[in-house]
Formats: C-alpha cells, structure tokens, sequence
C-alpha cells in the first residue's frame, strides 16, 4: 500500500480511530524530536554506549513506527507497544538509577508522560487492532463473532 492510499484508508475509519492515531503520531514526532536533539547536541549518557545505540536508534525508528501505521497498521501498532514499553521500562531504570535523590521521586517529568502515554497505547491498541481490521469483535449481548 502506498501512502497515498494509506492515508485514505485511514479517512474511511471513525472519528475516533483517526483521533487516537493522531495522537501516536504527535507523540512519535515528539519523540523524534527528543532523540534527534540529543544527537545534535551531545546529550549522550556516558559510559553506556548500549542506552546511546537504544536512543539513538529510536530517531529512526519513531518516524517508522508513525508510516507503519499509516501503512500498515497492525504492525505500527505492535511497533508502537514494543517501543513505548521498553522506552518507559529503560527510561524509568535510567532516572532511579542514576538522578535519585534521597527524599526525592526519580522519575522526571518526561518520563511521567511518557509512562501516561504508554498507558494510552496499552488501553487503545486493543480497540485500534479491531477497528483496524484486526480480529472480528464480539456482537453486543450474543457473544458471538461478527466479521467486519
């Protein structure tokens, strides 16, 4: 499929699909942003060359996982639970382990929102795969399958 009919594909779904991948979207750039602006201005973390390759391969990857679900959707989708799932878990292990105060929460505050966001995709991606054409939802009252 090509963007072109990516993006058209995307128009047929619901209000609420095209908002809720908006918001993936926005949020990838941003990360895109973050890692890309850490390159330029050398905010690499000494010592740990494999957090560095992980952060930095995180510019490339955040634009892919945002044409994956233009594309393709489904992938983008796992692309998009793998990521943030290891991005909070590294990010989360990275401010306990090394910026904890005594007396003091590690966690900064972009790795609050980011941890906020993870959560987003783990309650939408479920919702997203099904009206993405994923796996046929249950009818409402007969629990039965419907195609759709």
């Amino acid at each position: 499929m090509n963007a072109g009919a990516g993006v058209a594909a995307l128009r047929d779904r619901p209000v609420w699909v095209q908002l809720v991948l908006a918001v993936y979207v926005g949020a990838f750039l941003v990360g895109t942003g973050t890692h890309l602006d850490a390159i330029v201005h050398g905010g690499w973390f000494a010592g740990h060359p494999g957090l560095n390759a992980y952060w930095a391969t995180l510019t490339v990857l955040d634009p892919v996982i945002i044409l994956m679900l233009i594309l393709i959707p489904h992938a983008g989708l796992i692309g998009a639970l793998v990521t943030m799932l290891t991005d909070v878990g590294i990010n989360s292990w990275v401010s306990a382990r090394y910026f904890s105060l005594p007396g003091h929460y590690a966690v900064n505050d972009f790795v609050q929102l980011q941890s906020a966001f993870l959560g987003f995709v783990l309650g939408s991606a479920p919702l997203l795969w099904v009206h993405l054409g994923g796996a046929p939802a249950l009818s409402a009252g007969t629990g039965t399958r419907t195609s759709r």
